[in-house]
């Protein structure tokens, strides 16, 4: 049996379940997009490598500083931006799946928010410590406040995104009353975390990425298969014999660490959790999770080659762009759904 998605092969009483041509064919089309972007994303800017830089640095005859501008400059930058994009796209498809909502994902329930108000408020009492110590104390304090609130018995599609809300004006509150407190310096300071910025990555958050994606993506792939069971709504699961609280409770920790692992590489960049899964449209789970971190990663890298590009006048953290893109992409949406009503 085919679909536009999979296909399932069955020899004897053997089932094989394989991407299908289209789909194969779709991720093999993004890579091979990453790859090019990767490429000219080190080529392009200010400090640009360039074709004979990249000649130099594969024959060891580069210069101290063409050694520095590859590896500790441009090439940290793009792998944060891969890395920190595919955690955002599979934290997004598993909200989306979790809350049964399009609009689902780490930004609309409240963890970019929590992460920003803890940037702040760390940045005004203890001015002289890293900020992202901050942002993910208070991204921790808002998915333990999540999980109290939710309790032992939840629905996700109605009370987490309900929950979010909340939180989101809660904390919006908070960033707007610090930044009326704080000196100009530190208010342009936290103005570049707050808006998710590429700029001066190093191989410190190249590891904190890889090592989150690491150590939560084989955890859930492990529950994709109950992960697919709950698109066919509660009770089917439940009727399917999937343990369906727990899988909730599960997957919702390990998107959230995933959320988390990209608020400390890149800050709350916005948007691409909602907008990677869409991209990817959802069919088989495992293969779901899969292609959104495959446009999670393309979506940001992009973004931000774009952002390398733009005169210095018109020059943005990629997190403004992102959100651009987004909001963008959101008022389509809604449009979409009313349409079709």
């Amino acid at each position: 049996m085919k679909t536009n998605l999979v296909s399932t092969w069955q020899l004897g009483s053997i089932v094989i379940l394989a991407p299908s041509k289209r789909t194969l064919n779709a991720v093999i089309m993004a890579m091979i997009l990453i790859t090019l972007s990767l490429v000219f994303s080190l080529m392009l800017g200010k400090n640009g490598i360039t074709p004979d830089d990249f000649i130099t640095l594969f024959k060891g005859e580069a210069s101290p500083y063409q050694d520095w501008l590859f590896w500790q400059s441009r090439l940290p930058r793009v792998l944060c931006a891969i890395g920190a994009g595919a955690a955002l796209g599979i934290s997004g498809a598993v909200f989306q799946t979790l809350t049964k909502n399009p609009l689902g994902s780490p930004d609309i329930i409240g963890i970019n928010a929590g992460a920003s108000a803890g940037a702040v408020l760390w940045l005004w009492f203890l001015p002289n410590q890293p900020i992202a110590i901050g942002a993910l104390l208070g991204a921790v304090s808002v998915l333990t406040i999540m999980l109290i609130a939710l309790g032992k018995s939840w629905q996700l599609s109605r009370q987490l995104v309900l929950l979010g809300i909340a939180i989101n004006a809660f904390a919006v509150a908070t960033v707007q009353l610090i930044l009326t407190l704080v000196q100009r310096e530190q208010a342009q300071q936290l103005f570049g975390y707050l808006s998710g910025s590429l700029a001066n990555r190093n191989w410190q958050d190249v590891s904190v990425i890889f090592m989150t994606l690491i150590i939560f993506v084989p955890l859930l792939l492990l529950l994709a298969r109950r992960l697919s069971l709950l698109t066919q709504g509660y009770d089917s699961a439940i009727v399917l014999g999937s343990r369906v609280d727990t899988a909730q409770w599960q997957a919702l920790l390990l998107a959230s660490g995933l959320a988390l692992g990209a608020v400390l590489t890149v800050g709350p960049v916005a948007f691409v959790a909602l907008v990677a899964p869409h991209l990817a449209r959802f069919g088989h789970s495992r293969l779901a999770l899969l292609r959104s971190a495959i446009y999670g990663s393309l979506l940001l890298l992009v973004s931000d080659t774009i952002t390398l590009t733009l005169p210095g006048l018109f020059r943005m953290p990629v997190g403004v762009l992102t959100a651009l893109i987004g909001g963008l992409y959101l008022v389509g949406l809604l449009s979409r759904q009313v349409t079709n009503k």
